[in-house]
């Protein structure tokens, strides 16, 4: 399961694409051991459809699946999840909408997933990146379902303690491991669930006071959103396919500027957590419109000062 070092590669030595295959078989150990001990518990759904996606990314590692093929399978895994009455169910004010009808709940539902599972995978081009803003956005999400699901936030830290062990072999020159279809389409699936989770109207949100749902998770996940919509509009604007394997996504553009892996995927990092806590403080004081432009201005800050 080497990874085959092509003109876009970002690494130069023999690297396994295992991370993911291993760090399901981590978080399968610590769910049967927190079921087992503890009040460790995530609907019957939700978990066949992280291994379903798990079982999916391992085939496409190994056999290189097509990416309609995956696609299919993906819709097909969001149709199992949302089984587990987990869904987008409201809008919360966002175009002055706030209940949407139930078939109209699963299509948007169902898209989300699609776009948030791609999203993380997409961004897996550097070394940590993908594994540190999944960390990141769990370290946040627990705290903010603490308080309402404390059988489900024990999931949390299985989740983050594989992720972690997987960055030792991330960053080995040696040994290198990366994570793969699985280990990114898995982190992307469940970081989908909990964000149905706060979308789910009939679920309280201990932020509720002080943010915007829509705008809490969007902001949660600002990095895969704006990079992957970039890459795929530059990609169209081209004439290609917004799904081409290439090197125009802007963690590339600080490895060619010559940062190392390590400094590119903490540098996203901490741009990431700096939008979060801006939608915060902004949150307390202005409208939800103009939040969005003044981060919208940050974001092209970022964007000038790093990237361009």
């Amino acid at each position: 399961m080497y990874d085959p070092i092509v003109s876009r590669s970002s690494h130069k030595e023999k690297a396994t694409r295992s991370g993911g295959m291993a760090l399901f078989f981590t978080f399968c150990v610590c769910y049967g051991f927190g079921k087992a001990v503890f009040a460790m518990s995530v609907d019957l759904y939700a978990l066949i459809s992280f291994i379903f996606v798990a079982l999916t990314g391992m085939a496409d590692d190994f056999f290189s699946i097509k990416y309609r093929e995956k696609f299919f399978l993906q819709v097909f895994a969001a149709i199992v999840l949302l089984q587990s009455g987990i869904y987008i169910n409201s809008f919360h004010g966002v175009f002055g909408i706030y209940e949407i009808p139930f078939w109209a709940s699963y299509i948007v539902s169902v898209f989300v997933f699609i776009v948030i599972v791609n999203a993380f995978n997409l961004i897996d081009g550097i070394d940590g990146l993908a594994a540190l803003l999944s960390i990141k956005f769990f370290v946040l999400i627990a705290g903010i379902i603490a308080v309402t699901s404390s059988e489900m936030n024990l999931v949390i830290p299985s989740i983050v303690g594989a992720t972690t062990g997987f960055l030792f072999f991330n960053f080995n020159p040696s040994k290198k491991v990366f994570l793969g279809d699985a280990g990114a389409l898995l982190l992307g699936s469940v970081i989908a669930f909990f964000i149905f989770y706060i979308l789910d109207n009939d679920n309280f949100i201990i932020t509720d006071p002080l943010i915007r749902r829509p705008l809490l998770v969007v902001l949660l996940i600002i990095y895969p959103l704006a990079d992957t919509l970039r890459a795929s509009l530059i990609r169209m604007y081209k004439g290609q396919s917004p799904f081409l394997a290439d090197r125009v996504h802007l963690h590339h553009r600080l490895i060619d500027k010559g940062m190392s892996h390590w400094g590119a995927a903490t540098i996203i990092l901490l741009m990431s957590i700096s939008v979060v806590a801006i939608g915060f403080v902004l949150s307390s004081y202005f409208s939800l419109t103009l939040c969005c432009i003044i981060i919208f201005i940050y974001l092209f800050i970022l964007y000038y000062l790093f990237f361009n």
